[in-house]
């Protein structure tokens, strides 16, 4: 119980709550809007398609150890090459840390995690489109529907099941997901990237405060469990379109 009343009057904990919701609300909402995107011209007929739909898979089969150590290069502020592409583009004069800056932390892993995220969504969505029958778009059609009237009348609704149960485990895993905060950044700059999976990592095998380390878990856990029942409720879950 003690630890409880310690974890009530921790900042850092706090803090950890707060960049978890930035970390979740920005990884989350743009991996969905570019998979989707994706997915969409996955699913039409062109020339190169499966070869397209194969790269795609990349960054999602790379582990999550590697592509921090990937992204961390990158970023690096002397030879990596994003400063070295904007300082050629004429829109940076002298190099960024983008790692070392606490404005600037939290969006760049943020950044990695969107590159990583994006094939879950467009694997989830291009499958659900793929389920879609033809024929209910033909008849759609043929009643005079536009491409955009078929998207929102036919295409959204018959995809919510899918968005629904993709966005609630995205949203699960990357609160938990915390290899790339480790690896190019460790929490810092000043906790600036610190979420609170991360925090109750280092708690426990940093700190070897195991007694902490576990309220903090019990809380993540409680508090993913009500969330998950409320967007499952709010949604109205998997239910059928015609339900």
């Amino acid at each position: 119980l003690g630890n409880y009343g310690r974890m009530l009057h921790d900042p850092i904990f706090w803090l950890t709550l707060k960049n978890s919701a930035a970390w979740v609300v920005f990884s989350v909402s743009i991996q969905f809007v570019l998979g989707f995107l994706a997915a969409l011209l996955l699913n039409a007929e062109f020339k190169g398609r499966a070869f397209l739909r194969t790269l795609n898979l990349l960054p999602w089969v790379i582990p999550g150890v590697v592509v921090g150590l990937v992204w961390e290069y990158l970023y690096q502020p002397n030879y990596g090459p994003i400063n070295d592409l904007l300082r050629r583009a004429g829109l940076l004069s002298v190099p960024v840390a983008w790692l070392s800056e606490p404005s600037l932390a939290m969006a760049a892993v943020v950044g990695a995690n969107i590159w990583r995220g994006i094939p879950f969504f467009t694997i989830m969505i291009l499958a659900g489109l793929q389920a879609i029958p033809d024929d209910v778009y033909e008849a759609a059609t043929v009643d005079g529907a536009g491409a955009t009237q078929r998207f929102w009348s036919i295409t959204l609704p018959m995809l919510r099941p899918i968005i629904v149960v993709a966005t609630a485990t995205r949203i699960i895993w990357t609160f938990n997901y915390a290899d790339l905060i480790f690896v190019m950044t460790g929490g810092g700059p000043a906790n600036a990237t610190q979420i609170t999976s991360s925090y109750t990592l280092l708690t426990a095998y940093t700190d070897l405060d195991f007694g902490y380390a576990a309220t903090l878990s019990v809380v993540l856990l409680v508090f993913l469990l009500v969330f998950t029942a409320g967007y499952l409720k709010f949604t109205k879950g998997v239910e059928s379109v015609s339900g």
